[in-house]
This record gives structure tokens, C-alpha cells and sequence, in this order.
């Protein structure tokens, strides 16, 4: 089991990117694209996770406390058009609606975010 030491990031709007600090998870810096990874209770861990199917334990970067235990099913680029594919494809429907027409009603919804240190 892979231990990550996480910083807490919010919920993040995925459509703008923006965390509950009000910086963007699509901001790059020059031409580096992160990856970012998607597990299975629903969170996304910016700064990536490790290979999808390892599981993982995520610890306070400060603290060291326990958050949780996940495992990761996905990982992609850190670019708008990449993560809202990988939602999509594991259930999380984050396109903007069109007129006329609504989400499905089993649409998941994600979790508290995290940056990894």
C-alpha cells in the first residue's frame, strides 16, 4: 500500500478548474501538465496517485492523521478535456448541460480534492 501525504483542496469546480483556495487545477506552470488521479470513493488527487489499481493510503501532509483508504481508478493529464473524459468514462457526467436536455439520474458526484506532496 502507497502512502500519500495530501493537502486538502476543496471540492473543485471541475468546469473552471478552481479550488476552494481560488487557484485553478488547469493553471500550469510554462509547459508542464500534471497528472491527476481519480479514485474510487470519488476524489481527485492532483500531483497524481500511482498506477490505477494500486491502493492507497492518504495522510495530513501537517499532521500525518489518517484520511482515509482509497484505490486509484484512473489517471489522466491535468487539462480540462482529459479529466472530463475520465469522468465521464467512470460515471461522473460533468459536461455542461445543452438546451433542452438534463443529466442522467445516476450521475455521481465528486468528493473533497487533494494536492499531493
Amino acid at each position: 500500500m502507497k502512502i500519500l501525504y495530501v493537502l486538502s483542496i476543496g471540492v473543485v469546480n471541475i468546469l473552471t478548474g478552481k479550488t476552494m483556495y481560488d487557484w485553478g487545477i488547469y493553471d500550469h506552470v510554462t509547459d508542464h501538465i500534471g497528472q491527476i488521479s481519480l479514485t474510487r470513493n470519488g476524489s481527485l488527487l492532483l500531483g497524481g496517485g500511482g498506477e490505477v489499481g494500486e491502493e492507497i493510503e492518504l495522510r495530513g501532509n501537517d499532521s500525518q492523521r489518517l484520511l482515509g483508504r482509497d484505490k486509484i481508478v484512473a489517471n489522466c493529464n491535468c487539462t480540462k478535456d482529459e479529466v472530463l473524459a475520465m469522468l465521464k468514462a467512470n460515471g461522473y457526467d460533468y459536461y455542461p448541460i445543452k438546451a433542452f436536455h438534463s443529466r442522467a439520474k445516476g450521475n455521481r458526484k465528486l468528493k473533497t480534492s487533494y494536492s499531493v506532496k
